[in-house]
């Protein structure tokens, strides 16, 4: 079975980029996603920026995953940014609030920076 979501990691400086692909829709996807992000808190990232460009579908389920990431990294003093969710994705996390409450990138494009 292909997997409907995917992460990349990319790196720069002490900050961490995941790339986040697909959609987050069931209970392996959003472990997936945690997961990636709870190996690079151990690691001691000082900053994660989350690329959500290629995110086609946040259901319930990524939402919660999104939670538990803000939580996790709030515990570890890291600060994540969230960036350019497309219009639907950002449709679904207004929808339930979530989108209000993530910190948006104040840069637009960060990709040439990471490797």
């Amino acid at each position: 079975m292909v997997p409907t979501f995917t992460t990349e990691l990319g790196r720069y400086r002490g900050d961490s980029e995941l790339r986040l692909h697909g959609s987050c829709c069931n209970t392996t996807d959003a472990d997936h996603l945690v997961a990636a992000v709870k190996q690079l808190l151990a690691e001691g990232v000082s900053t994660l920026w989350m690329d959500c460009q290629h995110v086609q579908v946040m259901d319930r389920l990524g939402q919660e995953a999104i939670l538990q990431i803000e939580r996790l990294a709030a515990r570890a003093r890291v600060v994540v940014y969230w960036r350019d969710f497309s219009e639907p994705v950002v449709q679904q996390l207004s929808a339930t609030g979530l989108y209000l409450l993530l910190r948006h990138s104040p840069i637009t494009h960060r990709g040439s920076y990471f490797d």
